[in-house]
């Protein structure tokens, strides 16, 4: 199995079991314990891999808890930063967990114990609290002891049947990426609160590139706002691990968001000594102070929080904010959080943060802490973002980059808002890494590019009363299309014309149907499953088979939300219908160059006999069957979509005969149906053109 398909597997696994368990309970309460098991099996494994060390003849999970001596367990803890006894591993609690009527007090008694373990070394408060939020007593699991000892179990079992491969190969990236993707998930179907303890890993990876970009070397890694961690996670993954050379740190206000942080460290295999995430309040409280400058910093703070402010006079004396010599609005605490990022950045480094675009253009104490960090010339860059890409808000948001090394006295402007900038995707946005490297090719450059990138002069940013709003200084590309008018006329007049001539020819046929022409009810109709009658075909690599983009006759059904596209037809010959799954970008008809590419995990449907199945049949047959086709494509949301599913796809085949009257008819009113929309199209260009020549006034016969 490929790493890519061992993923994917992974993946529709655990959201299978995420979903099943937890039956009435709301997916986000019910998160701590799917994410806090996926973590327990984690540990337990890292542990028993640790303690083995590679030798066949030591079997951990098999000892007896009485022989580990009092040397081995401290050995163990200043190592890893906590022990597990071997009848605490997950492995041997998974084997009884059907039948242990104890199981929710075992397991609290299990995760008590590995917390206190750490009790009195320097892991102490990496590892306190770390299952706090994993309540095994709590009423979300049941209302009964045997309740929530069952799903409990479920949730065991679910987890214990995950195939994550041998450990020491590939199984610590794999723990890390199936944690990441359940976080993931969870933000996306929390609305609002989503977005405030998770940033989507396209994101993540643009900001930490940001942060890092050009350093050799950074001694630690910082966010104010931590969330998960998912910032913070992006940098280890980009960067070889020696780049970083002292760490992660961050801080997290929200207790559930903090624990779901260390988790993760631990998770990506980054251990106890090597990161230091704390509890609090950044703004009120901050924390690490002993641990700044930091060469690198990350952070997406939530957007327009309310805050203390003016409330508090001490703050004024703040040296993170006195410097500015005024405080962010009490109601929009947004420029607090970059001035804080501002003082815990070393001389050498760099800080990439999402930030609220009001901030940029807004008058007040805003505008004044614009014009110190101008005057200052602590801003690098401001980069526009496409809206959509966050979990909980659709705006368009910005990246501040800021730096305390410049050698000139420009900001960069870049606008990567645009289309050009973003795949639309069902619910959200998403920034591929083509667009990842676009924006950094940009960034990298300080060049003005036209519509996309201008560097501006401190000065000219002054006479603007500090304005940052990437919009004043880059013109967006007018992409409205031209249209030459009389050419518009004429094409319209044309599809009028074929309108008229359909309607008389519908008109005709309709009364043909209504003399009982198409006479379905003393016709012999066989029912046989698609396979028989078709041959269900895998396509070819994308860069093998293109299809035209043109609106066609041809369907491609699939198993998103968007039940039925059209392509016009395939590249090969009498392959006209193509099935597809789609799921993580991997096997869907997907747009790229002005074409449609399919994917390798893609289904064509090829007529066997067309002495038995007319092809334009089946076409508006299919149509007609897409929910049919949909309750073979998902299971349980997970597109699941395959040849064997499509083969038994049981479908009526009527006289050949019958067929084509059938789709003469059909044809007729697809034919209209296009034409209507083509005509509804050119009307609306038509409606654009003359609107703005009827609205537009020569300045000279303007009264002054």
């Amino acid at each position: 199995m490929t790493s890519i398909a061992q993923r994917q597997e992974l993946q529709n696994k655990i959201w299978k079991i995420a979903n099943e368990v937890r039956g009435s309970v709301d997916g986000w309460d019910f998160k701590q314990f799917v994410l806090g098991t996926l973590f327990y099996r984690f540990i337990s494994e890292n542990f028993t891999n640790y303690i083995e060390g590679g030798d066949e003849n030591v079997n951990y999970p098999s000892l007896s808890d009485d022989v580990i001596t009092p040397e081995i367990k401290d050995d163990a803890v200043k190592t890893k930063g906590y022990f597990i006894y071997p009848s605490q591993l997950f492995v041997n609690v998974a084997k009884t967990a059907n039948t242990n009527s104890n199981l929710n007090t075992d397991l609290k008694a299990i995760f008590n114990a590995i917390e206190s373990s750490a009790n009195g070394y320097p892991s102490e408060q990496d590892i306190k609290g770390l299952f706090a939020d994993f309540n095994t007593t709590s009423s979300r699991l049941g209302n009964t002891v045997e309740n929530k000892n069952s799903r409990l179990a479920a949730v065991i079992k679910g987890v214990a049947e995950l195939n994550f491969g041998n450990f020491q190969d590939n199984q610590i990236e794999l723990f890390g990426d199936a944690y990441e993707f359940l976080i993931g998930k969870y933000a996306s179907n929390a609305g609002k609160s989503g977005g405030e303890f998770f940033t989507p890993v396209h994101v993540s990876k643009l900001i930490a590139q940001l942060a890092m970009h050009g350093q050799k070397t950074v001694n630690k890694i910082y966010d104010p706002a931590a969330g998960s961690g998912s910032l913070l996670l992006q940098a280890k993954k980009h960067f070889d691990n020696h780049i970083i050379e002292e760490g992660f740190f961050g801080q997290e206000v929200n207790h559930t968001t903090y624990n779901l942080a260390r988790m993760n460290m631990f998770l990506h295999n980054i251990n106890y000594d090597k990161f230091h995430i704390v509890l609090g309040d950044t703004l009120r409280e901050p924390h690490l102070r002993d641990e700044k400058p930091f060469d690198a910093i990350v952070s997406n703070p939530p957007y327009s929080v309310k805050w203390i402010g003016s409330d508090d006079p001490t703050l004024i004396n703040d040296d993170r904010f006195a410097p500015a010599g005024v405080l962010a609005p009490k109601s929009k605490a947004d420029f607090a959080f970059v001035l804080h990022c501002l003082n815990y950045l070393s001389s050498k480094g760099r800080a990439a943060i999402v930030c609220f675009p009001g901030i940029f253009y807004r008058s007040g104490s805003e505008q004044k802490i614009r014009k110190y960090l101008v005057d200052n010339n602590f801003v690098e860059t401001v980069i526009s973002l496409a809206p959509n890409l966050f979990y909980g808000t659709t705006i368009s948001v910005n990246i501040l980059v800021l730096s305390k090394h410049k050698t000139d006295t420009f900001i960069q402007f870049i606008d990567a808002s645009s289309e050009d900038f973003y795949n639309r995707e069902t619910n959200n946005n998403v920034l591929s890494d083509m667009h990842i490297d676009r924006i950094l090719e940009l960034f990298n450059q300080k060049e003005d590019v036209e519509f996309y990138s201008k560097l501006i002069n401190n000065t000219k940013i002054a006479e603007k009363e500090y304005n940052l709003t990437v919009s004043t200084y880059v013109a967006a590309q007018d992409k409205r299309e031209r249209v030459n008018i009389d050419d518009l006329n004429s094409e319209l007049n044309e599809t009028v014309g074929k309108i008229e001539t359909l309607r008389k020819d519908i008109t005709s046929i309709i009364k043909e149907f209504g003399s009982g022409k198409l006479d379905k009810e003393n016709t012999t109709v066989l029912f046989k499953p698609l396979g028989e009658v078709a041959e269900i075909k895998t396509g070819q690599s994308v860069s093998k088979q293109k299809i035209s983009a043109n609106p066609g006759i041809y369907p491609v059904i699939n198993s998103g939300r968007d039940p039925l596209g059209y392509i016009n037809e395939w590249n090969t010959d009498n392959d006209p219908i193509g099935i597809t799954t789609r799921g993580a970008g991997v096997g869907s008809i997907t747009w790229q160059e002005g074409k449609y590419f399919r994917g390798n995990l893609n289904y064509s449907v090829t007529i066997k006999d067309e002495l038995e199945m007319e092809i334009r049949f089946l076409y508006h047959l299919l149509l007609e069957m897409q929910e049919d086709i949909h309750a073979l494509c998902t299971f349980d949301g997970i597109p699941a979509l395959n040849a064997g599913n499509l083969r038994n796809l049981v479908i009526p085949i009527p006289p050949i005969s019958l067929q084509r009257e059938i789709v003469k008819m059909l044809d007729y009113f697809s034919e209209l149906s296009a034409e209507l929309s083509a005509e509804l199209s050119a009307r609306r260009k038509q409606y654009d053109y003359y609107r703005d020549k009827l609205l537009t006034f020569p300045k000279d016969n303007l009264e002054e």
